[in-house]
């Protein structure tokens, strides 16, 4: 298809190509409206044998047309995302994990829920490999449900939505580099006013869980890298001192990231000494970081990190959203133009006073 609807972008690395194909060979049996063009990214500096891994990838893809990219240049997490945001031609785009396979009515699904809901991001719900056990959304985490859709923060996986809104919120936050960047924008997006969350129906992935180790989990450093996003987190979202606002985000701190990044053990001089060692990055950082935050002051809706999304915020966030979505939707799915209503309000009203019908 010359202009399709929708990209489908992946990012990888060498050495996860069995998953990668299968995530190809999945999507070949989808139908996508509006057509898809895939682009697959490989998020670590590769010298030789381009050519070659580049006409692999492409003839995995049977319906769809494909582009490999190879990000040499910052090929951290938010590096690699903002690389597939950054080579994205089409209205609509879908970041898809690569160790996952698609299924079902999923991009009808999707299509359907950015028609009706005005959301900044879209899920889609994954189960673990080929079980019924579901593995995102996690019922633990703070949500909303509705007839047509569960509010709350989309962890990973699969998000879609509207290229130009995820570049107008301002992309990936690139000091998020290996940890926290969805985690991070999709609090901006509810910050601007747009909520987000997962279609529970239609379409679902399934996680395969034996992949080989990619840069988004089970690498060396991880613990310093969660320590880098909270720091952030907290001084560009005016987050530092314990309040009712902040209250969420010192909790999950203390009881879920700490201990899931250095251990069930960790001690005060480990976490020093591992602060310290962040020191001269974060110093160096510090201009960016008060530039964000002075930025964030300015948003409309003041969630802070980890805020427990209910039913009044959904609320709250939701007349402003359905106006400020409107011109993302009608970029995708245009309204018929003034001159264009106003000849087939004349052409209705001329067949109508028709006396006897043609033929």
């Amino acid at each position: 298809m010359l202009h399709p609807r929708w990209t489908i972008t992946a990012l990888t690395i060498p050495g996860r190509e069995e998953y990668l194909r299968q995530l190809i060979e999945s999507l070949d049996a989808l139908t996508v409206p509006g057509g898809a063009r895939l682009t697959v990214v490989y998020n670590k500096p590769i010298r030789d044998g381009q050519d070659a891994i580049e006409q692999r990838v492409r003839g995995w893809s049977k319906r769809h047309a494909c582009d490999v990219f190879f990000n040499n240049g910052d090929p951290t997490i938010s590096g690699g995302r903002n690389f597939q945001l950054n080579v994205c031609k089409t209205p609509l785009l879908c970041f898809v994990d690569d160790d996952v396979t698609v299924h079902g009515d999923l991009f009808p699904t999707l299509e359907a829920a950015l028609r009706t809901v005005p959301a900044g991001i879209v899920g889609a719900r994954s189960y673990v490999e080929g079980s019924d056990v579901l593995f995102k959304p996690r019922d633990e985490t703070p949500h909303v449900i509705a007839p047509e859709f569960r509010y709350m923060s989309v962890q990973g996986m699969l998000a879609a939505g509207y290229t130009n809104l995820f570049r107008d919120v301002g992309g990936f936050n690139h000091r998020r580099r290996f940890w926290g960047e969805w985690t991070e924008l999709n609090l901006r997006m509810w910050r601007h006013g747009f909520p987000t969350g997962y279609v529970m129906d239609g379409g679902y992935l399934r996680h395969w869980e034996k992949a080989p180790e990619s840069p988004t989990r089970n690498m060396e450093g991880r613990a310093r890298h969660v320590l880098w996003g909270l720091i952030c987190t907290a001084m560009e979202y005016d987050a530092v001192d314990i309040s009712s606002a902040t209250a969420s985000f010192w909790q999950l701190v203390e009881e879920r990231y700490l201990p899931y990044s250095f251990g069930e053990t960790l001690t005060n001089g480990e976490l020093l000494r591992a602060t310290l060692e962040l020191l001269p990055e974060l110093s160096a950082s510090m201009p960016a970081i008060m530039a964000q935050r002075l930025d964030s002051a300015s948003h409309p809706f003041d969630f802070k990190p980890f805020h427990p999304i209910d039913a009044a915020d959904v609320q709250r966030v939701l007349p402003s959203a359905k106006k400020k979505i409107l011109p993302y939707r009608e970029a995708v799915w245009a309204r018929p133009s003034a001159t264009r209503r106003l000849l087939s309000g004349l052409w209705r009203k001329v067949r109508g006073g028709r006396k006897t019908p043609r033929g």
